[in-house]
């Protein structure tokens, strides 16, 4: 029950609390193709999927609008939340909503009219593939708005403690998704056109589910005239830029995969590429649902200048992502006949897509590490560090390596090209990340750090891990010394962790007023939790962190898992006078309180000046 990595149990709680949340918001950004995919090929032929596919560059470009607006605004939002800021998550909510509209339409417009030439920029230059495809296009694109919109509201449900409003949407959107392309293939004979738009009717469901959370009394985000604010945009597309160049870069690679199987192998091979896109997207949204989950927690930890806490949610991530991508990788390479068979997909296209399938399945561990990374810099604000992995992770080297084998090795040079691409981007950043560690002396990290959140481990040896944080060179140059106490959810507890938090403020002589009120703040605070905070808390956790800084400043931050509460609220008025003793001393002795309650955590931050 000792000092221990900073919120070690509140830290695997959270991130696997939101995970599942975080892996359905990337599902939702594809999962409407995956779907049109299967219902194509077994009702409409491979042909269908084909067209599917040849469409599938256009709705990356819909998700990439939306990507680069919903992680620039949740890990904005989350370093505004770290820093305390509610009026900046507010601006930042507003600006990215309104800009999402904007472009949404924008894309809707421009889709609909323009889908026969879309359909000929994309390769379906004639034939039936080409009327296959302008139909598909031209409904799909009416749902563009609505594709863009969903994204980002589901992440901002996700990070205003709402995270089950997102599975009601999904599970809302495929099943309505499903029976309205039923209806148009089956009842109405629309076919692909009928798809697209059963498909942009089914996320406008999924939007209307998420926009009642702004009508609730749990809503605490505020709309507020984006107009004067406009400028905010600008940081909002820069820490979204490497997701969209992610997409950038996955549309130029499909456009090229297209092209060198339509030479090298047949429409067959675009078919099995088609299926494997949805196979990728399914995949995909648990690598990049770890990192997102990441980014929300490390965007929270960067605004609070917490190192423990960012290497906590990386480790956390990397145990449970590994986990996860390892056994889907498995399972998938396993049963991937199976896996093919879902799409219908029949002869030549059949052989394809299992070749495909378990070549691409192999990277996905590897494509968790990476993006992981991708998202921990954004989180931070390492965009340049992140847009580098993003480019080279999401294609660039699997282009490379296919256009220089595809020529002797043909279609199998291009399901390789995906394990291949992955596996130099990481060899990559783990180069870079040891060369600018050698140069930099092996700094580590700011002079005076505490031992605990100094960037060597206990036994004093340096870890890869710590090499690739890259932290800002003034990140806790203010702090003299801290320490983080996991408090025991028990009345005991409590009062063991009360006492070995008087114990280090003896041993870093604090003076005697906060050596007393300290103490005595974490006993009342964290006992009203055990007492009252965790009747519907599963796990219970409750962490400590103490921080003294160079001026003197003594800083407490309480965190909880338990029913929202903020002390500071109690009217004690109707309590006992003998009651609350402690939060009726820091109402009298301390001017510097905060509370919050953020991805369901209740955050408690006094600040106490020195003499």
């Amino acid at each position: 029950m000792g000092a221990q990595t900073e919120n070690s149990e509140l830290i695997k709680r959270t991130f696997g609390k939101y995970l599942a949340m975080s892996i359905l918001i990337t599902l939702s950004a594809t999962l409407g193709m995956m779907i049109d995919n299967v219902i194509a090929g077994n009702l409409l032929g491979s042909g269908a999927v084909a067209a599917i596919g040849m469409s599938l560059s256009v709705f990356m470009l819909f998700s990439g609008c939306a990507g680069i607006l919903e992680t620039g605004a949740v890990a904005l939002c989350a370093r505004a939340l770290g820093n305390r800021d509610a009026e900046r998550v507010n601006v930042l909510f507003s600006v990215s909503l309104f800009a999402a509209v904007v472009v949404g339409v924008a894309l809707s417009v421009g889709g609909v009219t323009g889908a026969d030439a879309l359909a000929t920029l994309l390769g379906a230059a004639s034939g039936q593939l080409r009327a296959d495809t302008a139909a598909y296009l031209s409904g799909i694109c009416s749902g563009a708005f609505a594709i863009v919109l969903l994204q980002l509201l589901m992440g901002f449900t996700r990070l205003d403690n709402a995270p089950q409003l997102g599975i009601v949407a999904i599970v809302g959107m495929s099943v309505c998704d499903v029976v309205f392309n039923l209806i148009a293939v089956c009842v109405l004979d629309l076919g692909l056109r009928g798809m697209g738009l059963a498909t942009a009717l089914a996320y406008c469901v999924a939007v209307g589910v998420c926009c009642t959370h702004f009508a609730s009394k749990g809503n605490t985000l505020r709309w507020v005239n984006p107009l004067p604010h406009v400028r905010q945009l600008g940081g909002v597309l820069k820490t979204g830029l490497p997701d969209s160049l992610t997409r950038a870069t996955v549309m130029l690679r499909t456009f090229v995969f297209n092209w060198l199987l339509l030479v090298v192998a047949s429409s067959a091979a675009v078919a099995a590429l088609s299926m494997l896109s949805s196979v990728n997207s399914f995949a995909s949204s648990v690598t990049i649902g770890v990192g997102q989950t990441a980014t929300l927690l490390c965007g929270i930890f960067f605004g609070e200048e917490d190192r423990a806490a960012l290497k906590g949610t990386l480790r956390t991530g990397m145990r449970m992502g590994l986990v996860l991508s390892c056994a889907l990788c498995a399972a998938v390479f396993a049963f991937a006949p199976e896996v093919v068979g879902l799409f219908g997909l029949e002869g030549d296209a059949e052989a394809f897509g299992v070749v495909a399938v378990r070549a691409f399945i192999l990277c996905v561990p590897i494509d968790l590490i990476n993006q992981l990374f991708v998202n921990y810099y954004q989180g931070t604000g390492n965009v340049r560090a992140a847009s580098a992995i993003a480019v080279g992770q999401s294609g660039l080297f699997a282009v490379l390596f296919a256009l220089g084998t595809v020529w002797f090795w043909g279609a199998t040079a291009v399901w390789a090209s995906f394990l291949v691409g992955e596996a130099i981007t990481l060899a990559l950043q783990l180069i870079v990340a040891c060369v600018l560690w050698r140069r930099r002396g092996g700094a580590a990290g700011a002079p005076g750090e505490a031992s605990e959140d100094a960037v060597a481990n206990a036994s004093g040896r340096v870890t890869l891990l710590d090499k690739m944080m890259y932290l800002p060179a003034g990140f806790q140059a203010d702090w003299r010394a801290s320490a983080s106490f996991t408090c025991k959810p028990t009345n005991e507890g409590v009062v063991a962790c009360s006492q070995q938090v008087a114990q280090w403020c003896e041993q870093h002589e604090v003076d005697g007023r906060r050596c007393y009120l300290v103490p005595l703040a974490v006993e009342e605070m964290a006992g009203n939790a055990v007492a009252h905070g965790f009747a519907k808390t599963k796990h219970p956790a409750i962490d400590v962190k103490l921080i003294l800084k160079r001026d003197g400043t003594l800083v407490l931050r309480l965190r909880d898992n338990g029913t929202a509460f903020n002390p500071m609220d109690l009217d004690l008025s109707a309590v006992d006078e003998c009651s609350a003793v402690g939060i009726r001393m820091l109402r009298q002795g301390v001017r510097g309180v905060e509370y919050q309650n953020t991805v369901g955590l209740n955050n408690v931050v006094i600040t106490l000046p020195g003499a």
